[in-house]
Formats: structure tokens, C-alpha cells, sequence
């Protein structure tokens, strides 16, 4: 007798708890369906490519295997609101002249905001290690970027920041 009173309480606290969610959140289904949506890509760049690090004499290139994992929040109406990018990568940078060559990784967040039409990166974007040497280059922390400015514009920064100058006297 105990059981079946047991078992209708649980069936009218669940009746009782679905009716209290669809009147605060609309119906359940609604809830699942505004969730976020993931994602994975693995992207490599076997011959090298332009990074962007400009030093002078030469450019820096790079070769690189990057693992991501996007994870995208929409409205209602199907607009992107936010995307947090998980990114972790093994790559070697290149000197375009000499060709002198150096081992970089990095894994880092990446939460763009398509409301504030911010971009903020958090963690360590880019750091040369060699072993027996230790960390020579090191790009980390956090910077956060103004992306409706062309190029972006700097909104905040903090952490060592000072990559593409080590990088340069490095491979230099």
C-alpha cells in the first residue's frame, strides 16, 4: 500500500514540476530547442601560411594542426548570440627568408559576443617551448577586441602579450 501511495506522489510531483516549467520556461520541447548547438572541426595547415606577425625583414609563417570545439547559442529567430571556441593546436613557425624554423602551441577560449560585437580570448594563445630551455616566446591571458573596428580595436588586455616581438628576435 505503501508503494502505490509512493508511486502516485511521484507521478503528481512530476505532473506538478512539468506544469510549473512549461508556465515559467513555455513548454519543455521550446527549452530543448533554444540550447546551444555543438560543434568539432579539425583543421591542419601542412604547407606554410602567413600568420600575420610582420618583422621587418622577413614574415613569420606557419604550419599547424588545430582541434576546435564551437559551442553557438541562437534566438528565437535562428541569430547567432554568442560562440565560445575552445582551440588547442601544435604547429611550427617559419622564418620567409631563412627558414629557420621553431615549435609553437597553444589552447585558448575564444567567446565571441554577436550582440556587443565583441571578441575575447582568454588563455595561452601562442608559446614557443624548447625542451632543455624552458618557454621563449608566450603570448597569455586575456585580451578582448572591439570587432565592428577594422582592423579590430583593443578594448582590454592583460597577461604577457609580447609574442610577436620574441617571436621575431627568435626566428630573426
Amino acid at each position: 500500500m505503501k508503494t502505490i501511495r509512493s508511486i502516485r506522489f511521484l507521478m503528481f510531483a512530476l505532473i506538478g514540476l512539468l506544469t510549473i516549467t512549461s508556465v515559467l520556461f513555455g513548454s519543455v520541447q521550446t527549452v530543448l530547442a533554444a540550447g546551444p548547438v555543438i560543434t568539432s572541426d579539425l583543421i591542419s595547415a601542412t604547407n606554410p601560411v602567413p600568420t600575420g606577425f610582420d618583422c621587418g625583414s622577413f614574415q613569420v609563417l606557419a604550419t599547424f594542426t588545430v582541434e576546435r570545439q564551437n559551442i553557438t547559442f541562437y534566438d528565437e529567430a535562428g541569430n547567432k548570440l554568442r560562440q565560445i571556441r575552445h582551440a588547442s593546436f601544435t604547429g611550427t613557425l617559419y622564418n620567409s627568408v631563412t627558414g629557420a624554423s621553431l615549435p609553437y602551441e597553444g589552447a585558448f577560449n575564444r567567446t565571441e559576443d554577436f550582440v556587443a560585437h565583441t571578441v575575447t580570448f582568454t588563455g595561452l594563445r601562442f608559446a614557443v617551448q624548447i625542451p632543455g630551455q624552458g618557454i621563449l616566446a608566450l603570448d597569455t591571458g586575456q585580451t578582448v577586441l572591439d570587432v565592428l573596428t577594422n582592423p579590430p580595436a583593443l578594448i582590454f588586455e592583460a597577461g604577457q602579450h609580447e609574442f610577436n616581438t620574441q617571436i621575431c628576435q627568435l626566428l630573426g
